[in-house]
């Protein structure tokens, strides 16, 4: 998990398999999938790797805002746990509305938190599983 602050709000992000059913749960999609359009359309933003942007590799028309916008709220809704209620992807963008999907900080933030839901270490696949 990781903190990443973005104004004067916090955001807590956490990428899990749990996150996955989140996703589908709220949004009806499959993240797996929108993270695929996601990264096509960035391919062009090296500030991941800490280059500089390449706006000659950058595909906006394949670019989806939202959902960048709905992995946001998919990997601070994981952090929250089940403890409590957690606002509607509705009612958590009236409350993040100046967020900017385009800070570097906050993107290399949420793709490396959500690579995790993809790419765990051996030591995340169960024994019988790896025979």
């Amino acid at each position: 998990m990781r903190e990443i602050t973005i104004g004067d709000k916090t955001l807590r992000l956490r990428g899990s398999a749990l996150s996955l059913l989140h996703y589908q749960q709220e949004f009806g999609r499959d993240l797996l999938g929108d993270m695929v359009g996601m990264m096509t359309g960035l391919a062009g933003f090296q500030t991941f790797a800490g280059g500089e942007v390449d706006p000659a590799k950058l595909d906006l028309s394949k670019l989806d805002s939202v959902a960048i916008l709905r992995l946001i709220w998919t990997l601070e809704r994981t952090a929250a746990g089940a403890g409590g209620a957690f606002p509607s992807f509705v009612k958590w963008l009236e409350e993040h509305e100046d967020i900017d999907i385009f800070d570097p900080e906050l993107l290399t933030a949420v793709m490396e938190e959500a690579t995790k839901i993809f790419f765990r270490g051996k030591s995340a696949v169960a024994p019988a599983a790896q025979r």
